[in-house]
């Protein structure tokens, strides 16, 4: 490639992203993720010129993914919150008593049954914090590494996220008196910042997957598949390499 040509692609990639930029406001403006695309999907969907960018097309992949995956995980989140409450209160109840100020204190020894309830009780909401809190460190990450800064959720998904956060941190601090009680690590992960290997690792998982997607009606497969992979570690062992179709082949010739 030519030097002339090679600039001549730069140009062309800049300008994308400085369209991609003008949608994204633009979608902002609507008031939020769910109007901006309840307004959208009432009329026709053009295509946008510049989703022939690999890197513009990634980034606008990498806003919707992100806004969708925290809108639809909220109402899942909210009813495992509320079984979290029914459970928790059925298991204190079958391991305490209340004292004579009221307040309540384990009885000993813990009955083996609803001590192993316990603990499953608490692995399972400590799933759901570190699959919730560190999204919510990672989106901060992602926005100011891709997006210079910008938010890359609308309006109404960082007011759902936050709430979300705020609501999963309460609910943590309930299952104290129960981790104390049973001798278990307590529910907590607010020591999360943009350097932890955990968020790291889910701020690589969102770009990879987001960019496998964008790559899914791609003629390069080796550029799609190592991104799924990335995107997916621990299963990347098991793809087996598989024969390139006469269509990828002729397009990397």
């Amino acid at each position: 490639m030519t030097l002339e040509r090679r600039i001549n692609k730069l140009e062309t990639s800049l300008l994308a992203k400085e369209k991609f930029f003008l949608w994204l406001n633009r979608a902002k403006a609507a008031g939020g993720f769910v109007p901006y695309w309840e307004k959208e999907l009432k009329g026709p969907l053009a295509p946008l010129e510049w989703f022939a960018d690999e890197e513009a097309y990634l980034l606008f992949r990498l806003v919707n993914d992100v806004n969708f995956t925290i809108l639809n995980n909220a109402s899942k989140n909210k009813d495992l919150r509320s079984f979290a409450h029914c459970a928790l209160n059925g298991v204190v109840r079958r391991i305490s008593r209340p004292n004579r100020s009221g307040a309540l204190v384990p009885v000993r020894p813990i009955p083996e049954v609803p001590s192993r309830v316990g603990v499953y009780l608490c692995a399972k909401f400590r799933l759901l914090l570190e699959e919730t809190l560190p999204l919510a460190a990672a989106v901060d990450e992602i926005s100011e590494t891709y997006l210079g800064g910008e938010d890359i959720l609308f309006s109404d998904i960082r007011a759902t996220l936050d709430a979300e956060v705020s609501c999963l941190n309460a609910t943590a601090e309930l299952f104290d008196p129960l981790t104390d009680w049973l001798h278990i690590e307590p529910l907590t992960l607010n020591r999360l910042t943009p350097c932890s290997p955990i968020v790291h690792a889910r701020v690589d998982h969102v770009i990879h997957l987001s960019r496998a997607e964008a790559l899914v009606s791609c003629s390069d497969l080796r550029k799609f598949k190592d991104a799924l992979q990335r995107a997916f570690p621990e299963y990347s062992g098991l793809c087996a390499p598989s024969e390139r179709s006469p269509t990828v082949q002729g397009s990397q010739k």
